[in-house]
């Protein structure tokens, strides 16, 4: 797993730790004052093996698709339907209903093929761009914690 903070527009923080909160999201994260903030958007998580094939196994390069977690979970909506939850360290993050798509800036970073890859991938349900939570519970997530996905009317799972 990657934490990855977004202080500023286009500049991004690889971290080993981040604390969220309910009506902050990440501290640090502009989240808070982009124009388009709602509480479905606070945290972005995108498959880690993804972002890696579409980075070419660049870090720094991997780090600047916008996505806050970087994780080794299938995202997919037959996995993760809106409404689960990933309790990561001391936090728990609720799968919204927004809709997670290539945006200008994934799109000038990482090439038209890249973003019509994960589009697609969308439209299958696989969520190739990755999913948008909102925080139900504040915390701090580390690098390496495990994720605990407890789904609607199921018991919890890792």
């Amino acid at each position: 797993m990657r934490c990855v903070v977004r202080p500023d527009k286009g500049t991004r923080e690889i971290v080993e730790e981040m604390r969220l909160t309910i009506d902050g999201g990440i501290e640090g994260d502009r989240w808070i004052r982009d124009p388009h903030h709602r509480p479905g958007n606070q945290v972005s998580l995108i498959n880690i093996h993804v972002i890696e094939s579409l980075s070419e196994g660049d870090e720094r390069l991997a780090a600047m698709c916008g996505d806050n977690v970087h994780v080794d979970l299938d995202l997919s909506e037959a996995n993760l339907p809106v409404g689960t939850t990933l309790t990561i360290g001391d936090a728990v993050l609720e799968v919204s209903a927004d809709p997670h798509r290539p945006c200008r800036s994934f799109h000038e970073r990482f090439g038209a093929t890249a973003s019509k890859k994960v589009a697609r991938a969308n439209r299958t349900g696989k969520r190739g761009r990755g999913v948008l939570t909102s925080v139900v519970a504040g915390g701090v997530i580390r690098t390496g914690d495990v994720i605990y996905v407890k789904r609607p009317g199921r018991a919890c799972l890792s």
